[in-house]
């Protein structure tokens, strides 16, 4: 019969299809009998015996090898042996080229997914894609980053530390704790540590003292959205406030879509919401007064000029009223508590935010919701090995004068900098992280 298999050693013999599932009946081509292993006497054929492996898919089906192969035992020892086939992984009971091909696909879709077209149980996905991590927790190893980004994300039953490389926007690592007593050991070995220059996380203190003893050329620079994000929540207190004193007929022209109005910036609205608002003006002046000290305090970081973004705030400040207001005041009082590092903004050589770490913690998450059950471990791997979006760069690098500086050793250098982030969100937007 045809050979479907181009497989060495063995010859199809028969084909079948049950419940879905291709099974191709082949024969081990017979050779001489072997000597035997513990004696080096000759052994005698004993029988025939099959064995069941998985293989790649055939026509988009599960497909299994029913292999018949002699067995050959010594008369002196009584050893049994059977006819080695080169192509088969005996621990896996699959073939070499199907568990490269999971070895290939498995950090990128689900582990269920894989089952059910290779017809594999779960568990054996799992084991090749731990033994696949296991080599690339050895050898693959990512630039440290000039702009490093830090954030958090509550994942598989607690908040893990993601590390992103702002300058390339690419994922560097991930921490399974985000604790001082863990980060700090980790800065403290981290390769070239003297490259990063600036770091950029949120307003968790711990961060900051993690990273400071140990980066020795780092600024922090807190995350601009996570400092506008507080504006926003202040005046959706006082949205919470005044929309419950509304009258129906007052709730008629703002209705439900309120809050998310007053979160917008005025060049995002549009005709009909820039009506809605003109009635919140007139039916909810305080709630106006809020959305106009929500709005100056966006438009500070629209400055350009630090001398002026500070003269801004200070403003801002002194214009908040005595009564009222107090999620803006608690505000005021955060800017002054971070304030060199919240004003460092505009001391970088470009306006750093963590806005590519957060995407990269949305894509993580449904990660996780998709691999239910899955371990920290997987899906670190998952966000951090994913061929498909792993950038290399030349090893051309920038100096502090902006010039490009080529490597003098005489070897040619590859230097990788981890899954690029837009790459990643593009993937899942199509659909294709399933």
């Amino acid at each position: 019969m045809l050979d479907l298999l181009n497989l060495s050693g063995v010859e199809p013999a028969d084909l079948r299809c049950e419940d879905g599932v291709i099974t191709v009946v082949a024969n081990a081509v017979d050779g001489s009998p072997p000597k035997c292993p513990e004696c080096a006497r000759p052994m005698y054929r004993h029988g025939k015996r099959t064995s069941i492996f998985a293989d790649t898919p055939l026509q988009m089906q599960p497909t299994r090898l029913e292999i018949v192969r002699p067995r050959y035992r010594c008369d002196a020892c009584g050893k049994m042996t059977l006819p080695e086939l080169s192509f088969v992984d005996e621990r896996r009971r699959a073939t070499r080229r199907l568990v490269d091909a999971i070895r290939e696909r498995c950090l990128s879709t689900t582990f269920h997914s894989m089952a059910q077209q290779t017809g594999l149980a779960v568990n054996t996905i799992k084991n090749i894609a731990h033994d696949l991590i296991e080599e690339l927790e050895r050898t693959v190893r990512y630039e440290t980053p000039v702009i490093m980004g830090i954030d958090e994300v509550n994942l598989a039953g607690g908040y893990r530390c993601v590390i992103t490389n702002l300058a390339t926007n690419n994922v560097f690592d991930m921490l399974e704790e985000r604790t001082q007593e863990h980060l700090k050991p980790y800065f403290e070995k981290l390769p070239d540590r003297e490259r990063v220059e600036w770091v950029c996380t949120d307003m968790w203190r711990p961060f900051k003292k993690s990273f400071g003893a140990f980066l020795p050329n780092a600024r922090l620079v807190i995350d601009k959205f996570h400092v506008v994000e507080k504006a926003s929540n202040a005046l959706d207190e006082e949205r919470k406030k005044y929309q419950a004193a509304l009258s129906k007929r007052e709730r008629v022209f703002v209705k439900k879509s309120i809050r998310w109005l007053t979160l917008k910036r005025p060049s995002s609205l549009t005709p009909a919401e820039q009506e809605a608002l003109h009635e919140v003006r007139k039916h909810i002046p305080e709630l106006a007064v809020a959305y106009d000290f929500k709005e100056a305090f966006y438009r500070i970081y629209d400055d350009p000029d630090k001398g002026s973004a500070m003269r801004a705030f200070e403003a801002w400040e002194n214009v908040l009223p005595a009564k009222g207001m107090e999620g803006f005041k608690t505000l005021a009082k955060t800017v002054h508590n971070h304030y060199e590092d919240i004003f460092a903004y505009w001391d970088s050589p470009v306006q750093i935010t963590n806005a590519y770490t957060e995407s990269l913690n949305g894509l993580i998450k449904i990660a996780n919701r998709l691999g239910r059950g899955y371990s920290y471990e997987i899906i670190r791997a998952k966000t951090l090995y994913a061929k498909y979006a792993r950038k290399v760069g030349s090893g051309v690098r920038v100096d502090a004068a902006g010039k490009a500086t080529i490597p003098t050793t005489g070897v040619s250098q590859q230097v990788e900098y981890g899954p690029h982030i837009p790459t990643l969100v593009e993937i899942a937007e199509s659909g294709g992280l399933d």
